[in-house]
């Protein structure tokens, strides 16, 4: 769920950094070429285009949000606490062997490029507002 005015993007790259977590389940979402281009040019982009990418499920106006969220939450909490605690444990397994080793290949390659001379001037840069100086 998102308001209509939200905004959404995976800047990471541009500060020397990758959203590497995203490497393992956005693909599978968008497919493989739009996750490639939204992870590595780092432009943000509205709810609209989230939702046709199947990333947002309901838009709602910014001032409904919360009500909207509430109303969710209620929902699912009327439910069995024993049949939605089994049951989401059964969702998230049913692909999970595949997504842990993507997401441990993930970690792996944050934890990579967060240790390079570009990761540490991208983030000053940042902290700085200035335009980072990449190493060539």
């Amino acid at each position: 769920m998102a308001a209509d005015n939200a905004s959404f993007g995976y800047p990471e790259i541009d500060v020397g950094m990758l959203p590497a977590i995203h490497f393992t389940h956005l693909p599978r979402i968008v497919g493989r070429h739009i996750a490639f281009e939204l992870l590595f040019t780092g432009r943000a982009f509205g709810a609209r285009e989230a939702q046709s990418l199947h990333l947002v499920y309901r838009i709602v106006a910014e001032a409904a949000v919360l009500q909207q969220a509430r109303t969710l939450a209620a929902t699912l909490a009327a439910k069995s606490v024993s049949a939605m605690k089994i049951g989401r444990a059964a969702f998230h397994r049913a692909g999970d062997s595949e997504y842990r080793r993507g997401v441990s290949y993930a970690v792996d390659t944050f934890c990579q490029v967060a240790a390079t001379d570009d990761a540490r001037e991208g983030i000053a840069a940042f902290v700085e507002k200035r335009r980072p100086e990449w190493k060539a």
